[in-house]
């Protein structure tokens, strides 16, 4: 019975990603995802709750030294190197990320399109940029509810200034439906756009991401141009 039960959770748990990835799925259960293809013979919830005990969190976990990982029982090298390989590897793809230069609007369109159009639920994307149009940073909020709307401007500043931006793109996608901006994306954007002016950074584009990766750059039309600034 114990190991039909084990079985039956490490489905459903690789069912919740499968349906939502990582929307409210619990710190513990993404680290059981994780060492369900390193430990495939032992049941690994608690070790993932022991991993979360020691280091406090789960982005401690993932940026722990190998050699304090296979401290925790139940983890050996194997498990320890697959762990750690989660942050380095977004570590890199984050360095690969602030090598990109979008030297047109279109690119930066197209780079919002590769970023989210292949989420299933709502997202928020915001790209950094310095002076010289290169990107910094990339952040992409999630969340069931996520929509335009609900990104407070605060949030969107805070990163920006995080990151030391002289510009900023945003997008969010419509999946599964028109990147046609609804009354509230375009009142988000206007309202986006004068708050950052106060604080020096400039809004170069909010690009809508639909169904096919098809795009709407608000900037790109002349009804809404006037709300963002040259860059």
């Amino acid at each position: 019975m114990n190991e039909i039960s084990r079985k039956g959770h490490r489905q459903r748990v690789k069912e919740s990603y499968l349906n939502n990835f990582l929307n409210g799925m619990p710190d513990h259960n993404i680290l059981e995802l994780i060492l369900f293809y390193a430990i495939p013979q032992k049941d690994v919830k608690p070790i993932a709750y022991a991993l979360i005990n020691r280091f406090g969190s789960l982005e401690n976990v993932l940026k722990a030294d190998i050699k304090d990982l296979t401290q925790v029982d139940g983890i050996g090298e194997h498990a320890a190197i697959l762990l750690s390989l989660f942050n380095n590897v977004s570590l890199r793809v984050n360095q690969n990320i602030a090598k990109e230069k979008l030297e047109t609007y279109e690119k930066m369109e197209e780079y919002a399109a590769r970023m989210i159009s292949e989420y299933k639920n709502e997202v928020f994307l915001i790209v950094s940029f310095d002076n010289n149009r290169n990107v910094t940073n990339a952040e992409i909020i999630e969340g069931g509810t996520v929509n335009a709307v609900t990104i407070s401007k605060k949030h969107v500043a805070e990163v920006a200034i995080r990151n030391n931006a002289s510009a900023i793109l945003i997008s969010h996608n419509h999946p599964g439906g028109s990147p046609k901006p609804s009354a509230k994306d375009i009142n988000m954007t206007r309202e986006l756009g004068i708050f950052l002016r106060q604080i020096g950074v400039k809004l170069c584009d909010h690009v809508i991401v639909g169904e096919g990766g098809k795009t709407q750059s608000l900037r790109g039309d002349l009804e809404y141009s006037i709300y963002f600034d040259d860059f």
